[in-house]
């Protein structure tokens, strides 16, 4: 993969400043490559490969805001977008309107970047392919799912002084596998594809898959449960949505009672976009240095995560944490890190004389948000604990349970920590859980 350098993209935000003139304004362009290749019944049935560019600009008056985009290619691109963007101002409602972020001197980095990953090719997504498939083959299953690749190049520029660029990578490889009468799923998350081990993805989808035939019928109750990363990352996203957010607390929707223990001392939640371990990137959509904000601690309600209108609002600096701005949602925690505890998750499983495992969660909806309650199903994997050892395996549940008590009653923590992506592709670096009560409906 090979797109503009650094200085191209930020010559180009910086063309669209000039044509701004007096105007405060912010442009950001985002130049994006990936490749996918999908794969069902062990052969690959797509791969398609796209190249994008995206330029935003924020125009900016003393009582209105408007806002074009323009994708793709297209003449005179930074005079449309301007006449676009002024076009949006003159019919946007008077109001407040956030001044724009002073340069912080933050620095471009870390990032999860990887010339691996930007070199990947369709041959090499095919060869982890080919891997998967025959490991799911031998032992007379079907896979199922995608490997893809991608690399991104972001510019943020504003007439401030603003003038920040980063290139960032990911891989992904997510499987399924099928046999006659039930599933096991399995993934990996890196920014370095090197990393993404397709074999050990293929071993525990079909070993879990194994597991999981011929599932028996158990009644709706409250469950002592251990948790794979895959489920964990399901409630830690659906917590921050509901409470990491300043807008969130400014509004009083937010669970978080800063100073409060509301959870497990086990229970330590960060935002940190500098973690090695995790998807780090060092800004935020407006350009401010994405600084790690402690959420919970200990299972005590801390902090939490702002952009510029919350800040001013606060009359605290912002985190670093704006999604596209103006909008309605409010800073958005999208590196989120779990502390990991001291337990393999043999051990987590041995400390359950009586329960259930949970491979994944599905199909989660918010039913009570400022309660943290949420439904959903279990999928491909749920299990038996009997006398700490996994057991039977049995049919999806639907569960109905608040977060925040779930995380209240943590027995355990894994120790080895995976990332997780989520809908919106954010990273989330989460262990194991053991937890002394969930809630299971039908």
């Amino acid at each position: 993969m090979s797109l503009r350098a650094p200085d191209d993209l930020l010559a180009l935000a910086d063309s669209i400043l000039e044509r701004v003139g007096r105007d405060r304004a912010e442009v950001v362009v985002v130049e994006h490559e990936e490749g996918l290749t999908r794969f069902a019944r062990n052969q690959i049935h797509q791969n398609v490969a796209e190249r994008s560019r995206r330029l935003r600009l924020r125009l900016m008056g003393d009582e209105q805001v408007g806002v074009a985009e323009v994708r793709g290619e297209v003449d005179d691109l930074p005079g449309r977008l301007v006449a676009a963007a002024e076009a949006a101002r003159r019919l946007s409602p008077p109001g407040d309107v956030t001044p724009l972020p002073r340069p912080d001197a933050g620095p471009d980095g870390p990032v999860a970047h990887s010339a691996a990953t930007a070199a990947c090719t369709p041959e090499w997504r095919a060869d982890q392919v080919a891997t998967v498939a025959a490991k799911s083959a031998v032992a007379g299953l079907e896979a199922f799912g995608a490997i893809q690749t991608s690399l991104t190049h972001t510019a943020v520029a504003n007439s401030l002084g603003v003038r920040r660029h980063a290139e960032s990578t990911a891989a992904s490889l997510v499987c399924v596998t099928r046999g006659e009468n039930g599933w096991g799923y399995a993934d990996q998350h890196h920014h370095d594809a090197a990393r993404i081990d397709a074999e050990a993805v293929a071993e525990e989808a079909v070993e879990t898959c194994g597991r999981n035939q011929g599932a028996i019928a158990v009644g709706p109750g409250v469950y002592p449960v251990v948790l794979s990363p895959y489920a964990v990352a399901d409630l830690v996203g659906h917590l921050s949505d509901l409470g990491f957010s300043a807008l969130a607390h400014q509004e009083h929707r937010s669970f978080m009672r800063p100073g409060e223990r509301l959870m497990s001392p086990l229970v330590s939640i960060a935002d940190d976009a500098s973690h090695p371990g995790g998807m780090p990137f060092p800004f935020d959509d407006e350009g401010v240095s994405t600084r790690g904000v402690t959420c919970i601690e200990e299972g005590v309600c801390r902090s939490f995560v702002h952009d510029s209108a919350t800040a001013l609002r606060g009359d605290v600096p912002s985190t670093g944490h704006a999604l596209p701005m103006p909008n309605t949602f409010g800073p958005w925690a999208r590196h989120l890190v779990v502390s990991s505890g001291e337990s393999s998750l043999d051990e987590l499983i041995a400390g359950c004389d009586g329960g259930l495992y949970v491979t994944r969660l599905w199909y989660v909806r918010d039913v009570h948000p400022l309660r943290t309650v949420i439904t959903g199903m279990t999928r491909d994997g749920t299990f038996l604990i009997e006398n700490g050892r996994l057991g039977r395996p049995v049919r999806d549940l639907r569960f109905t349970q608040s977060i925040v008590d779930a995380l209240a009653d943590v027995r355990g923590v894994g120790r080895e920590r995976s990332i997780e992506l989520d809908e919106g592709e954010r990273a989330m670096l989460v262990p194991a859980l053991g937890i002394g009560r969930f809630a299971f409906t039908s």
